[in-house]
């Protein structure tokens, strides 16, 4: 039932998305009236002139290249909000990895259990549901371990075990102890890594080929370990550090309250102007949906979302229309302010707003509870990927949502790509594994037609 549930959402997204080359066929927003003031503040307006851009460091790694790697080496010597938003990057990326991790863990282990399954998966189970706030899934699968001595796990499980023994854990547990080895000192260009992998090999019951697995906690200490780094550098800042990072959250994370977000955290970025951080935190926190009205006329995402709506709910049809309508804007402005010249700057500027910006939208959808419209928005933002426009945080967040729908081919390849240049990412590649082959057998069952 899973799987079929699954395919009929599939099927449905990729049927809204038909068209050439898989992108939503759109009317290019003619005539769209964009507040003109909130058009002004975008970070794409702002440097769109020769005498702003001279003012940048040098970007070329975090935006043009999306080498987060090489961003935190070069950003560290200016230090500040620029350091800190490489840094902050390489900490959404980790996380998504994590979540993407736990998602396949639950669909494997958690939805469609087997009698041969390793008893450590009890441990994978609990991190995973642990880290999507399932605190009461995650004691239960726990306390299955308690009378276990020797399982391969118990070394990566024991602070697990001992936060969840806390009447009410609240999020991150301590996680000082786990045999992650020797991480480098909390700076700027710093460079920790995950362990050789596997980090244990479980056991499976009438099987000589044991399950190599690397520990799903791993990415979450790396992405704490540069969440820190970024807020250490940010000093005032810290609070729009963490606003930028609110939106690709784990579950399981605290909300935040949002504060707005600085022309550092802006460039390059997917969101527009400073108000969209604190809209898209409240989105995905406390406010929920109603963040559309709370923030439409202050956050230009939140704008576009209140315009995208049919009958109250996000149309993803819609939606990408006003992304196509936003980059031709931010154009012809950025043409207006350069005398009728455009550069290349500028048409890589408006087509990352325009991916950024289904982005940001599918994430709306989903706080509606409509994942045909997230799924069809985040879809199209992946057909705009090339380049700049490819953030590795968002398309590294499809990953995890295609795993969450039980649909491991996109997510293997999107992984695949990324590990290339974050080699820690592996780890997320044996609960992906898993998966694929959970699914992959459950296809062969299927009866004909």
């Amino acid at each position: 039932m899973v799987a079929a549930s699954f395919a009929g959402l599939s099927a449905l997204v990729l049927a809204r998305c038909a068209g050439s080359g898989g992108d939503v066929q759109t009317t290019h927003g003619a005539g769209v009236a964009f507040p003109q003031e909130m058009l002004d503040r975008t970070w794409e307006m702002q440097y769109a002139t020769p005498d702003a851009q001279a003012k940048l460091p040098d970007l070329t790694m975090m935006v043009m290249k999306r080498n987060y790697h090489l961003a935190t080496q070069a950003l560290a010597g200016q230090g500040g909000m620029w350091a800190a938003h490489a840094h902050e990057d390489v900490a959404g990326l980790y996380r998504q990895g994590a979540l993407l991790d736990a998602n396949s863990l639950i669909q494997t282990y958690g939805e469609t259990p087997d009698p041969t399954d390793p008893v450590g998966t009890a441990h994978l189970l609990t991190v995973a549901y642990a880290m999507v706030g399932r605190i009461d899934d995650a004691r239960l699968q726990s306390a299955k371990l308690d009378a276990i001595a020797d399982d391969p796990t118990l070394a990566w499980h024991a602070p697990w075990k001992a936060w969840l023994a806390q009447a009410n854990p609240t999020w991150p547990p301590d996680l000082s102890t786990l045999p992650m080895g020797d991480l480098p000192s909390k700076e700027a260009g710093e460079w920790p890594e995950v362990p050789t992998m596997p980090h244990y090999t479980l056991p499976i019951a009438g099987s000589t080929s044991p399950l190599d697995m690397a520990d799903p906690a791993s990415l979450l200490v790396l992405a704490a370990w540069h969440d820190d780094v970024a807020r250490a550098v940010a000093g005032d800042g810290a609070a729009a550090v963490d606003t930028y990072g609110a939106r690709y959250r784990l579950p399981a994370e605290p909300h935040v309250a949002g504060a707005n977000l600085t022309p550092e955290l802006l460039f390059g970025s997917d969101y527009l102007v400073p108000e969209d951080g604190p809209f898209l935190a409240d989105l995905v926190g406390d406010g929920g949906p109603g963040a559309v009205d709370t923030w439409k006329d202050r956050s230009l995402i939140a704008w576009m979302a209140d315009q995208s709506r049919v009958d109250g709910k996000m149309d993803a049809l819609k939606a990408t229309d006003l992304a196509s309508a936003l980059r031709q804007k931010l154009l012809d402005a950025s043409a207006d302010k350069n005398g009728g010249n455009l550069d290349q700057s500028h048409r890589t500027f408006a087509a990352i707003a325009e991916a950024g910006a289904l982005r940001e939208l599918a994430l709306v959808a989903e706080a509606e509870g409509d994942r045909v419209q997230s799924g069809i928005l985040r879809i199209n933002a992946l057909d705009k990927s090339d380049g700049p426009t490819a953030c590795p945080v968002g398309t590294m967040s499809l990953a995890a949502w295609d795993a969450q729908n039980r649909y491991p081919a996109r997510a293997a390849d999107i992984l695949q790509g990324q590990i290339k240049r974050y080699p820690s990412l592996e780890a997320a590649r044996y609960g992906l594994d898993v998966l694929s082959l959970r699914v992959s057998r459950e296809q062969t069952r299927l009866p004909p037609g």
